[in-house]
């Protein structure tokens, strides 16, 4: 009886050591959502999102605006829109993105961009982390990014009322310029570089804001959404209007900084005081502030029209 009450006692303790050293493998938590980016992949997002990382100032501009700032841990060193986003976590920039720093931060989703960060997406979904891309080419477009960050971050109600109030901030301007003849859509060019000159072609989001506002590009023909352009074709197709991104770089550009660029005083815009400075970032960034851009634009192309 004493040597039975010995083995059962042995075989207690070798099952309590064994059962010690088995690590129990979580299971994985099903995912709330599965939606498709941009990218054409379906990504799986987890039911709670505490922890956000944005890599790129567009996303970024959008998750504050649907009031997920409190949920935002890290972005890159380009998201300067709103203040307080400057407060967040670095992690990198644009294409050049610290995979190490993002890992760390442990996110719950990361927001990227389709067009520049494919790399990045790929090596950070090897990492088993829930990667979602967009891109957007106009501002339909835009608009439906939004709705859909709201709805897989769980803001779609406050998603849908932005987007709503941007709509109908739109169709102010087109329906104003809807009717416009041909000689009513002046001539215009934005220019983003002045060294050397580099202007918004055909495609880019200032030439599709240029087009709502009722303006015809002068550089709709060139080859890229950006492009170099020469003074003697400035010369020759002679814009009515010229908006212009008031800061290039690290460096700011008046009004009066065109006016005096060499040659350019026989420019119809330069000799009417048609020139207009402008934040380059909303009417370049794919985020709720494209509606500023566009009001913006109008204004200065049609004055007349939008006081």
């Amino acid at each position: 009886m004493i040597r039975k009450n010995i083995w059962i006692n042995f075989f207690i303790v070798l099952l309590i050591a064994f059962s010690c050293c088995i690590e129990l493998t979580p299971i994985a938590e099903e995912p709330h959502l599965i939606i498709t980016d941009d990218l054409g992949r379906e990504v799986p997002i987890p039911k709670e999102l505490n922890r956000i990382i944005s890599l790129s100032p567009s996303n970024t501009e959008i998750l504050f605006a649907l009031g997920l700032g409190d949920k935002v841990v890290g972005l890159t060193r380009y998201c300067n829109y709103p203040p307080e986003a400057q407060e967040r976590e670095e992690i990198g920039g644009f294409v050049s993105v610290n995979i190490e720093k993002v890992v760390s931060l442990k996110p719950d989703l990361i927001l990227a961009d389709a067009s520049l960060q494919r790399a990045v997406v790929e090596e950070l979904e090897k990492l088993g982390l829930s990667v979602f891309a967009l891109g957007s080419d106009d501002v339909d477009e835009i608009l439906e990014d939004i709705e859909i960050i709201g709805k897989i971050t769980g803001k779609e109600e406050i998603a849908q009322e932005l987007t709503a109030n941007m709509r109908n901030r739109i169709k102010v301007i087109t329906d104003n310029t809807r009717d416009l003849n041909e000689e009513q859509l002046s001539k215009t060019l934005f220019i983003h570089g002045l060294d050397p000159l580099r202007v918004s072609g055909p495609g880019s989001l200032a030439h599709i804001l240029i087009e709502l506002a009722g303006g015809r590009n002068i550089a709709a023909d060139a080859e890229a959404k950006s492009v170099a352009y020469s003074l003697e074709l400035l010369i020759e197709h002679d814009p009515d209007v010229i908006i212009f991104n008031k800061q290039m770089g690290t460096i700011e550009i008046t009004v009066q900084d065109l006016k005096d660029q060499p040659g350019w005083g026989v420019i119809s815009a330069v000799k009417n005081d048609r020139v207009y400075g402008i934040e380059g970032d909303i009417v370049s960034r794919r985020g709720p502030r494209i509606v500023d851009g566009l009001e913006e634009v109008a204004r200065s192309i049609h004055p007349e029209l939008f006081e």
